[in-house]
């Protein structure tokens, strides 16, 4: 039985121009102990998905459509607000992407630490201090007794994404959700980061779900990926399976489109055309207009997430039908 199960969420905005379908008909799965990737272009849903989850998408514009999220077998669409913010930040807990500015810059760092455990578990003092300190050293924050009292101004980006990800364990979560957990930070943090978060995924048997627009990030932490593009899942599958044969043309082109040390010195392949205008109801796959291998029933018959093979699905009806 997987932890999280989401089934056709649609969340949409609610705008003057119309309506955009930022989530529409999105399903995927995060077993326990599970790192799934979630992999796209900037705008195609990843983060609106798991802030629906969390109730945490701005209401008005944004609302909830549609769709079932079940969580340890309760809907977390249907929770009362009082009970999903019981549940959010102590099952449930999230890293947010900018950790330049999501820390508050008026309290320490052993007080922002410490307010989900004030929050969930009633700790105050002596108690909360010594969680406080456990959870720094253990990600890694050198002399993290003396420098917990410090405010976050005193804290490179790298240490401030160490101290959001030990606010986030304090609780020990079943489900770790990280949004883009190493924008801004230096190729070199970035892959500490990174190394932290699959440690101690592993350590503690927590299910992670890590957003992301880059390939090389997944391919280096996750289990399995779910890509997305305009708003829905066009591919999903185990990291190997996903790396060794991409069943769908947009998974394709974001590979393609990677740099390669076997062709150092090469243009990179970008993509042609841009993502589509998400107002308004579409027909047809949404990646046809800049797909290489679109025919024109692409443009108009419906593209649903079909498994192809066992544990690989895609929502490209030429590679169902194994035209390519």
């Amino acid at each position: 039985m997987a932890l999280l199960e989401l089934s056709d969420l649609r969340t949409w905005f609610h705008t003057r121009e119309g309506v955009v379908r930022a989530v529409d008909g999105v399903s995927l799965a995060i077993g326990a102990g599970e790192m799934l990737g979630v992999v796209g272009e900037s705008g195609s849903g990843k983060s609106v998905t798991f802030y629906s989850l969390l109730g945490l998408v701005p209401s008005p514009p944004g609302r909830i459509e549609s769709g079932r999220a079940l969580f340890e077998g309760r809907d977390l669409l249907q929770m009362p607000p009082r009970e999903l913010r019981n549940l959010r930040g102590r099952r449930i807990a999230m890293v947010f992407q900018d950790p330049m500015t999501a820390l508050n810059p008026y309290m320490t760092v052993a007080a922002q630490v410490a307010e989900p455990l004030t929050v969930h578990e009633g700790l105050s003092g002596g108690a909360a201090r010594v969680r406080v300190l456990e959870a720094l050293r253990a990600v890694g924050i050198q002399d993290a007794e003396r420098r917990m009292d410090l405010y976050p101004h005193a804290f490179s980006g790298g240490m401030r994404q160490r101290v959001m990800i030990a606010m986030a364990l304090t609780t020990s979560p079943a489900l770790l959700i990280a949004d883009e957990p190493t924008t801004a930070l230096d190729v070199t943090v970035q892959a500490q980061i990174l190394d932290l978060i699959a440690g101690l995924q592993r350590d503690r048997g927590m299910a992670v779900a890590l957003i992301t627009h880059d390939l090389g990030v997944v391919a280096r932490a996750c289990d399995r990926v779910a890509v997305m593009y305009a708003g829905r899942v066009v591919e999903s599958a185990t990291t190997e399976a996903l790396f060794d044969r991409p069943r769908h043309p947009y998974t394709e082109a974001l590979m393609h489109s990677l740099p390669s040390t076997a062709d150092a010195g090469a243009p990179l392949r970008a993509i042609p055309g841009m993502p589509p205008d998400l107002l308004g109801e579409r027909t047809g796959c949404s990646f046809a207009p800049r797909c290489a291998h679109a025919a024109d029933r692409c443009r108009t018959a419906a593209c649903a997430l079909v498994e192809t093979v066992p544990g690989h699905a895609t929502a490209c009806i030429r590679a169902q039908a194994g035209e390519w």
